[in-house]
């Protein structure tokens, strides 16, 4: 079987060059091009939204076009507080924040698509935070009312 090239993977960036030139001119030997090499980038590293629907085997409700934006950790914040400060925080946090809160939370719910829709409003910086919502099928699930709200903004977010 005649191999055709070689894309190195996840390279780290400090040996990118190194890496290339080696394995570069060891390929040769063989006949074999390099065809690529790939720096290891942490964002790819990182949880996309469509990694979580995979994970907790649920579909997003809404914003699905924007199922492979990425996350980190330090991006992630869970909403214990009240809804006046967690407007606070989704105002002044990074717009690419990821925010979890518990399914019986649905003044938190309301609060982000309303802020959705003041930055949709207004203008300015893109909206890249997401909302995870939290809970047990059949114990803890958003109300259909707030479902139904949900749903309006399905081709919207």
């Amino acid at each position: 079987m005649k191999v055709a090239g070689v894309i190195v993977n996840k390279v780290l960036p400090e040996k990118y060059d190194q890496t290339k030139d080696y394995l570069g001119r060891a390929l040769e030997r063989w006949g074999v091009p390099l065809i690529g090499v790939i720096p290891d980038r942490p964002y790819l590293g990182h949880p996309a939204l469509a990694d979580l629907e995979r994970l907790f085997k649920n579909e997003m409700i809404s914003g699905s076009k924007h199922r492979f934006r990425h996350y980190t950790v330090q991006d992630m914040t869970l909403v214990t507080t009240a809804l006046t400060r967690f407007l606070i925080n989704l105002r002044e946090k990074p717009s690419r924040t990821l925010y979890l809160c518990h399914a019986t939370r649905e003044d938190i719910v309301l609060g982000f698509l309303a802020e959705y829709q003041r930055r949709k409003r207004i203008g300015g910086r893109p909206f890249e935070a997401a909302l995870v919502i939290c809970g047990r099928e059949g114990k803890y699930e958003i109300s259909k009312e707030l479902r139904d709200m949900i749903d309006v903004h399905v081709d919207e977010v």
